[in-house]
């Protein structure tokens, strides 16, 4: 019996993980998928699905964060160390270095495509 109630216990719980998740609205080409899925893993719960803004965060599809206004080392930086104001906690353990690039070139693609660059 106890087997059955740890079960259905993983079960529920691996469907209230899953179904929290926010899921992109925009389907990208190939070479922005990784970035994509990552930015919906580590980042859209804040900034929302395809970074257009949510609850706890500002949409990162506008000018303000456009490569002209805000490097890709900012940020990176951001990302790893969380802001300066304290508003966003540091993600350095979810995510690599390459895992971070591949998010920036997610958004730096979402940015152009928004015709914003």
């Amino acid at each position: 019996m106890k087997g059955h109630i740890k079960t259905l216990f993983m079960l529920l719980l691996t469907a209230l993980v899953t179904a929290c998740a926010v899921e992109p609205r925009k389907k990208v080409p190939g070479n922005f998928i990784t970035g994509q899925a990552k930015f919906h893993e580590v980042c859209a719960n804040c900034h929302g699905p395809d970074a257009m803004g949510g609850n706890k965060a500002p949409k990162l599809i506008q000018k303000k964060f456009i490569s002209l206004n805000y490097s890709d080392q900012s940020i990176a930086r951001i990302i790893i160390n969380g802001s300066s104001s304290g508003a966003m906690p540091s993600q350095k353990r979810k995510v690599s270095e390459k895992e971070i690039n591949e998010i920036i070139k997610y958004l730096r693609y979402s940015q152009k495509e928004a015709g914003l660059t």
